[in-house]
């Protein structure tokens, strides 16, 4: 597959989302406390933050891949493929041996998708893509550290939610520095802080900053 579909794709589904998170925010009154939230509203945002870290982290790993095998850019440009990708195993091979920095990188085969980075986690990204070097490397490595704050916001929460206790709360709460934010009592409800800047949720934000993000990628 060509890029520009990728991100096509991802963008479609970005703004679904801030859609829909757009809709919950002026469903409220106002969300300035964690008693703002109710047990229905936490289960409907974990559903809406684990969508987002599906899509994003489907983006990466299809951008990296297709880099690897050969494609097109977003320009219209041909990325050459690496000699040694002759399938998407082999890509995603090499991308676990990136990740854990072994060697050699090429040669293996993987055909169990549980075993592969966390893909959507930027810095396990760079990591892979310093290793790799598909064609295009500079771009995207350009790309995905220029997203870097969004992406990881997004994944400390999630996790967070995943994982839900007091250690994992406390690394929610220390986000809220960067954030006008107010103290939670669920990961989830860190998703309505303010970002300053743009004057956004969070979770807005982040979902338009990481849909700029994937367009800068592909080239």
């Amino acid at each position: 597959m060509t890029l520009l579909p990728l991100w096509t794709a991802f963008d479609t589904s970005a703004q679904s989302l801030v859609a829909l998170a757009s809709s919950f925010g002026a469903g409220k009154p106002a969300l300035i406390s964690a008693s703002s939230f109710t047990l229905q509203d936490e289960c409907f945002l974990e559903g809406l933050l684990s969508r987002t870290w599906q899509e994003w982290s489907h983006f990466c790993r299809e951008c990296l891949i297709e880099s690897s095998l050969g494609t097109v850019d977003g320009s219209g440009n041909v990325v050459a493929g690496l000699p040694q990708a002759v399938s998407e195993q082999h890509v995603s091979s090499a991308a676990i041996q990136a990740k854990h920095r072994r060697s050699p990188l090429w040669g293996g085969t993987n055909p169990t998708l549980r075993l592969e980075p966390t893909w959507g986690d930027v810095d396990a990204l760079v990591t892979i893509l310093q290793a790799l070097k598909p064609a295009n490397g500079a771009q995207l490595l350009a790309a995905f550290s220029s997203g870097h704050g969004p992406a990881k916001a997004i994944q400390l929460i999630r996790n967070a939610a995943a994982h839900n206790h007091a250690q994992n709360l406390v690394d929610v709460a220390a986000l809220g520095s960067s954030y006008v934010a107010y103290p939670v009592t669920h990961p989830t409800q860190a998703l309505f802080w303010v970002e300053p800047k743009a004057g956004d949720f969070l979770l807005i934000h982040a979902l338009q900053e990481l849909s700029i993000t994937a367009r800068l990628a592909i080239g």
